[in-house]
């Protein structure tokens, strides 16, 4: 309990360092302004105003239909007491992610040691993305649900599992993997019946069917979020390679060097390209029967089956074992995990100041 006392008090001050880092570097006149003009940047708006007008049917707003409600609640709940749905939604993203972290680390020191544990709490922290958890983003709640339900499933609580796992799918549209993670976890436990199958089938299924209802109810189509993803994000099924090619040739044949051509680009190609190379360094570290390894190969397909793929690097934060690997490969040497650790602060500087100015990222 002590450990989990001062990991909760470090990962408080990562937060706090990484806002005023921010804020100094982008000599923002007001830390407030700073604060809440960073809390919603690109869909931070569209969670924020979710919250705070539901969904709508006219206008550009209409597109937020894509995005799932239960972020968007919790949100709204919060403004009964901070009456701002910016600063609700960060204090809840903030809450949640220290969260996460203590239970990922409760999670880890199941299969390693503490001072493993300890470095892949720390890699997810300085994550060049890992901004996100802290803004109006449902990121850092997503991965609160995975490690939540994953710990839950290892210590055989399937219903509440279940139910956590559900909420993951109306949180992000990642969470669709999740659930059957947790099955084959529940059978490579050997602990799998029929009860327990339909424990997961329900708590999945009921979450989806709300969904489903809002977006018949708001546009009198059940899946109106798929054609407005199509509409407006370019956003449809395609082999993983086909964005993943896509991503490098607009890294490499943009001749401006600007954010699109290293961050619509390059960092879209290396982040989803990296992603599936870990999945064979994965059937190296946990073999063929492991449900990190199908997590992290259905999350993989899942964001990379896509024309256009957008949002990779951000993508990577909802994919904990790809952590743990990253740990492994880091690890193995003492100066390679220096320059990670330098390298990944100053990206994630680098990123969550142009991400303050509005620019694109990720």
């Amino acid at each position: 309990m002590d450990q989990q006392i001062r990991l909760g008090r470090l990962l408080i001050v990562n937060r706090i360092l990484l806002f005023l880092g921010v804020y100094f570097l982008t000599r923002w006149e007001s830390l407030v302004n700073f604060v809440l003009t960073f809390g919603k940047r690109w869909d931070g708006n569209s969670y924020t105003f979710i919250a705070d007008h539901w969904y709508v049917t006219t206008g550009p707003e209409r597109y937020f239909l894509v995005f799932p409600p239960f972020y968007p609640l919790l949100i709204k709940i919060g403004t009964i007491f901070t009456s701002n749905s910016v600063l609700s939604g960060m204090i809840i993203s903030n809450i949640f992610f220290v969260a996460a972290m203590i239970i990922f680390y409760k999670l880890l020191t199941l299969d390693y040691d503490k001072k493993f544990a300890l470095l892949t709490i720390t890699l997810v922290s300085i994550f060049p993305t890992t901004f996100f958890f802290s803004v109006a983003y449902p990121e850092s709640l997503f991965f609160f649900l995975f490690v939540s339900s994953f710990y839950l499933c290892r210590k055989k609580s399937y219903i509440t599992a279940g139910v956590l796992g559900g909420l993951a799918m109306v949180t992000r549209p990642f969470g669709i993997v999740l659930v059957p993670t947790l099955i084959y976890q529940t059978f490579l436990q050997k602990d799998l019946s029929l009860k327990r199958f339909m424990i997961f089938v329900v708590t999945s299924t009921i979450p989806i069917a709300l969904y489903l209802l809002i977006n018949y109810v708001t546009f009198g189509d059940v899946f109106a979020f798929a054609e407005l993803l199509k509409e407006n994000w370019q956003k449809s099924l395609a082999f993983p390679w086909d964005g993943i090619i896509a991503s490098w040739k607009r890294g490499i044949f943009t001749p401006e060097l600007n954010n699109y051509k290293f961050l619509v680009g390059y960092g879209e190609a290396i982040a989803s390209t990296t992603a599936w190379i870990s999945i064979f360094f994965g059937i190296k570290h946990w073999g063929i029967k492991s449900s990190y390894l199908f997590y992290l190969f259905l999350g993989t397909l899942f964001f990379t089956s896509t024309g256009f793929i957008l949002s990779a690097p951000r993508y990577l934060l909802s994919i904990p074992p790809f952590f743990i690997l990253l740990a492994r490969v880091v690890d193995t040497n003492k100066w390679l995990k220096i320059t990670w650790i330098i390298c990944s602060t100053v990206l994630l500087f680098y990123v969550s100041y142009e991400f303050a100015w509005g620019h694109w990222t990720f």
